[in-house]
């Protein structure tokens, strides 16, 4: 099947299934399948993954052009090296030969790239560990050491960081109350309001603070998108799939990082896993110094809860019952982390 036209050519979903039918690609191709998110398609097969970016342009991100996925899949496998060196592989460019398209070789033309990642072992991915109850406090002793060796590695010396960017990505919610509303219930639309309010009041408040943590260490070029699909509890924990398409995602406050995994724990209702994993890692590295840090962490579990029932909200699956389950989940943990701020 003659799949090429021009060198204008961008991938289409019925091009990466042809690739997947015709097993075009490096590796035992047994069983391979295709998952698909809202930016990616990603191939899996026994032993490798191979992740293309959609040719899409949202707010947030922008892989329109062959010139840009290139620079975004170069800057993925760099970034995540830094803490899954024996995960990712290289870049392939995506091609055709004789009028197939193909993944790695040497093509006669090059239309577009992905991310070659070797398979790691699903049933190790800490969220499937998390929903069989198979997660214990000690086994996130070294995934603490981990993250607390990178960000001192990492830290930034001089961020340019201005408290008011948390208002606005806080604020980033309230411009779906109408979708959260139809999807949860009136009772949302006080809360919004009362948050739309007093959210940059306590910013504000505690902007002193904010910015002192980021001139003495705290503030990171982190991984943005610590949640526990994106950790294998391996020997050593493999954490993958940081954000790589916009450094404002990932150049944050260590507490924000944290507070991702933590809030995490706590939406599968393991407080003891948010608490054992803060534990080690202030062994390791002490993140909150004084009473107010208690405070901005609470606030950061709060903006996680945020950024979680924002993604679910507009992602694809939106409108099915467990999407609306999740959404539920992370509006209360929203809720109650807020009234722990009052």
């Amino acid at each position: 099947m003659n799949l090429a036209t021009t060198m204008g050519t961008v991938m289409d979903k019925n091009q990466v299934q042809d690739i997947v039918h015709r097993q075009a690609f490096p590796g035992n191709a047994a069983g391979a399948r295709l998952v698909e998110t809202h930016i990616s398609w990603v191939i899996l097969t026994p032993d490798f993954a191979f992740k293309i970016k959609k040719p899409v342009r949202f707010d947030f991100l922008d892989f329109s052009t062959q010139a840009l996925r290139h620079k975004f899949c170069e800057a993925e496998l760099q970034l995540n090296r830094r803490l899954a060196p024996d995960t990712y592989l290289g870049v392939l460019p995506i091609g055709t030969k004789n009028g197939q398209w193909q993944i790695g070789g040497e093509p006669e033309e090059t239309f577009d790239f992905a991310v070659w990642m070797r398979r790691e072992n699903d049933s190790l991915q800490l969220d499937t560990l998390l929903r069989a109850g198979k997660v214990v406090p000690d086994d996130l002793r070294k995934l603490a050491h981990q993250l607390a060796v990178f960000h001192r590695n990492h830290a930034l010396p001089h961020p340019c960081f201005k408290p008011e960017t948390l208002v606005e990505d806080f604020a980033d919610l309230f411009h779906h109350e109408k979708k959260l509303v139809e999807t949860l219930g009136e009772s949302v639309a006080n809360s919004l309001a009362e948050m739309r309010e007093a959210m940059p009041r306590f910013v504000e408040r505690h902007s002193e603070r904010l910015v002192a943590r980021a001139n003495t260490g705290f503030w990171v070029d982190g991984h943005g998108d610590l949640h526990s699909r994106n950790i294998f509890l391996t020997e050593p924990p493999i954490v993958f799939d940081c954000i790589e398409f916009d450094p404002h995602l990932r150049r944050l406050d260590v507490l924000n990082e944290l507070a991702f995994l933590s809030m995490d724990f706590d939406f599968f209702g393991r407080p003891d896993l948010a608490e054992a994993l803060l534990r080690f890692y202030q062994e390791e590295h002490t993140c909150i110094t004084v009473p107010e840090d208690e405070a901005l962490f609470l606030f950061f579990k709060a903006y996680r809860a945020n950024v979680r029932l924002k993604v679910t909200l507009l992602g694809g699956t939106a409108g099915k019952p467990e999407a609306v389950a999740a959404m539920r989940g992370y509006w209360v943990l929203l809720r109650k982390y807020w009234d722990g701020l009052k």
